[in-house]
């Protein structure tokens, strides 16, 4: 009679009786309890170690799927061979290890294919290592994997071998199972082919004394480079001494460069490193945003070696990257020394951070007096100033900067809001400035900034571009930002001065648009002083009272007498000039010119008129009422 695997019970296994007969011995074969199993797997776990214990169960388990393979061909009649080969999933159920539910089954026996996938529910391996250890790092059912990967081989002729891609002894919610032929695996499957090799016990004490002493030596240097990085610290060394350190500890290259990838310091001299070695070639662009320590490892073409690169990371911010150049296969070791290193420069820059914010606050408490206290002795401030490396004698432009919204209520995330676009704005000025050469004075939604004329010349730009591009670098859909910048300082006494004229032409900014905008105080020309006695909603009510009429009447009549207007004062009131200009008549702007002293009742001929009009029509030509 023919059997199918979907058959098997332990009744074809064994025959219980006190006679001598069939009976498990007969089939050598026997049935261990579980507790027992999972007490001497801890025992091996506990003295050889995760890694060793998995290759000695994992032979064991080969073994005995084979041997069992072999033993139910030869003492059962199965229906077919494909039968005897899903027997072995059967066999788990049985004997309590597990059931195996199969989810892809591609086997061919005559073509010897094989490419299975499924699920073991209810693991008792899994279920007794969690009950001595905690969860793994990867999958821990050795004995399945090793009994099913035996077991197939006998049925099918081949080497086959399972991996277990999920399961509860790593925290998965289930075990799951992939098996396959060697040659279907590739390469994938290289490292687990280890694991099965029948090394002598001798040679394998030796590798491990070898090991030993490589995780002594490897110790010696992680403590020695550790030691050497604070003390080099300490002195503030830096950079070049964190390379100079790690490159002799791992005898590699290494590189250092800070957030905009530029070299901050090197050790070693291989022709062109500086290029080949760079983060800016590989590092993932969405790692640029993240505070984590990430290592990637990468490999280069034509080159024997690899690279290793990791950031420098403070207050959640990417602050550099260190790299090196590996001729071996690297490990936690190499990995564990290059974080270390990037540890300690982060510390590193972070003193040197505070130092600088420290300097920074003594710097806005001077610039504070220098530009808003109109009492303060200048003198003092520059001699001061100038301790920290800062010439205040030399011409300066002062910037004033204001974050405005215009269309929206204000609400409890507008402080963050405002020091949002502030930082962004004061991150850019300070990366412009790599030496230190501008003020800075922030508060909650101004910045004001005096930047040396010589500065400005140095990065073959001007002001107002200056400015312009740092509205550029500024991400802000719903904020309207002004800059105001003055004209140059020619003495000490001039900065508060100067500081008033920026702050004005802002007002002035904020005024007449709800767009960002740059205003310069030398485009105002001599309307500068009357800013600084009026405010600008003044200075249009002033013009709106001399010129309404007009803008009245163009409006009703969609005429052009404003227009007409200004042309004419631009043009010295001179009848000829400005028809030509506006390709009119003689007689049509002679019309034109008398609607509008009628209507304003003024004559163009008298010199206080004309110098009343003028002004008025500079300020609407200032505030964008008037459109050349």
């Amino acid at each position: 009679m023919t059997l199918q695997a979907s058959e098997l019970t332990l009744d074809h296994l064994m025959h219980i009786s006190t006679k001598p007969g069939m009976n498990l011995t007969d089939l050598n074969f026997t049935l261990t309890s579980m507790e027992a199993w999972g007490l001497l797997r801890k025992d091996l776990i506990t003295a050889l170690g995760v890694q060793r214990a998995k290759r000695f169960l994992l032979r064991y388990a080969y073994n005995c799927g084979a041997h069992e393979a072999r033993m139910l061909k030869d003492k059962i009649n199965w229906k077919d061979n494909m039968e005897w080969l899903i027997a072995g999933s059967k066999m788990h159920s049985l004997t309590g290890r597990s059931l195996s539910y199969p989810e892809e089954f591609y086997v061919d026996l005559e073509k010897k294919t094989f490419n299975v996938s499924g699920y073991w529910i209810d693991s008792y391996e899994a279920k007794q290592h969690l009950e001595y250890f905690p969860m793994h790092s990867e999958p821990i059912c050795y004995f399945l994997i090793g009994y099913a990967s035996g077991y197939t081989s006998a049925c099918v002729g081949k080497k086959i071998i399972f991996k277990e891609v999920k399961c509860r002894g790593k925290g998965d919610d289930h075990c799951s199972y992939i098996g396959k032929t060697v040659e279907e695996w590739g390469d994938d499957i290289s490292e687990e082919l280890l694991f099965y090799v029948d090394d002598d016990m001798s040679g394998e004490l030796d590798q491990m004394y070898r090991k030993v002493e490589l995780e002594k030596e490897r110790f010696q240097i992680g403590s020695s480079l550790s030691r050497n990085l604070t003390t080099a610290m300490l002195k503030g060394e830096g950079f070049p001494a964190f390379a100079e350190l790690l490159g002799k500890s791992l005898h590699c290259p290494v590189l250092i460069e800070n957030s905009n990838f530029k070299l901050l310091a090197q050790y070693g001299d291989n022709p062109g490193m500086t290029d080949y070695m760079s983060a800016e070639n590989f590092w993932p662009s969405e790692y640029e945003t993240t505070a984590l320590n990430h290592i990637i490892v990468t490999d280069l073409k034509d080159k024997t070696f690899k690279l290793l690169t990791t950031s420098i990371v403070v207050r959640n911010q990417v602050h550099g990257y260190i790299t090196i150049a590996l001729d071996q296969k690297s490990d936690d070791f190499h990995e564990d020394l290059l974080e270390r290193v990037a540890t300690i420069a982060a510390l590193y820059l972070q003193n040197e951070r505070i130092a600088l914010e420290t300097e920074q606050r003594l710097k806005g408490e001077l610039v504070e007096q220098l530009l808003n206290d109109d009492g303060t002795e200048v003198g003092e401030i520059h001699n001061r100033l100038s301790s920290l490396g800062y010439n205040l004698t030399e011409p300066h432009y002062i910037m004033h900067i204001d974050i405005n919204n215009p269309t929206i209520e204000e609400d409890n995330s507008t402080n963050y809001k405002y020091m949002r676009i502030r930082n962004q704005l004061t991150t850019s000025i300070q990366n412009a400035d790599d030496q230190y050469n501008i003020l800075i004075l922030t508060k909650l939604n101004t910045i004001q900034v005096i930047i040396a004329e010589k500065w400005i010349e140095n990065q073959r730009t001007t002001i107002k571009k200056f400015g312009e591009k740092l509205l550029g670098q500024v991400e802000s859909s719903d904020r309207q930002i002004c800059i105001g910048i003055s004209n140059e300082t020619r003495k000490l006494s001039d900065f508060n001065t100067k500081a008033k004229e920026a702050k004005k032409a802002v007002e002035l900014a904020k005024y007449r648009t709800s767009k960002s905008e740059i205003v310069l105080a030398n485009e105002l020309g001599h309307l500068t002083l009357f800013l600084n006695a009026r405010e600008p909603a003044e200075l249009e009510l002033f013009a709106k009272e001399k010129l309404s009429p007009v803008l009245e009447y163009d409006e009703k009549r969609n005429s052009e007498l404003l227009q007409t207007l200004f042309y004419y004062s631009q043009n010295e009131f001179n009848l000829h000039k400005t028809a030509r200009e506006m390709s009119i008549s003689i007689s049509g702007m002679r019309y034109r010119i008398q609607q509008i002293e009628d209507l304003l009742f003024v004559d163009l001929s008298d010199s206080n008129s004309r110098f009343e009009i003028q002004i008025a029509l500079q300020i609407f030509l200032t505030l964008g009422r008037i459109q050349l």
